[in-house]
């Protein structure tokens, strides 16, 4: 297991939060950028053609 871990709650829980914090920004982030490709991608699918 990992030692250079606190040894007592009081150190170890306000950890937890920070992560999951992060790890909620993180995947908040990730949802935004998916989210901006697939309506690039579908803008240029429905893209009308250019003409001749």
């Amino acid at each position: 297991m990992f030692d250079d871990l606190p040894p007592d709650l009081a150190q170890l829980l306000p950890l937890r939060v920070w992560h999951a914090m992060w790890l909620q920004r993180i995947d908040t982030k990730i949802a935004a950028l998916q989210e901006r490709e697939a309506e690039q991608e579908q803008g240029q699918e429905n893209r009308p053609q250019e003409p001749d």
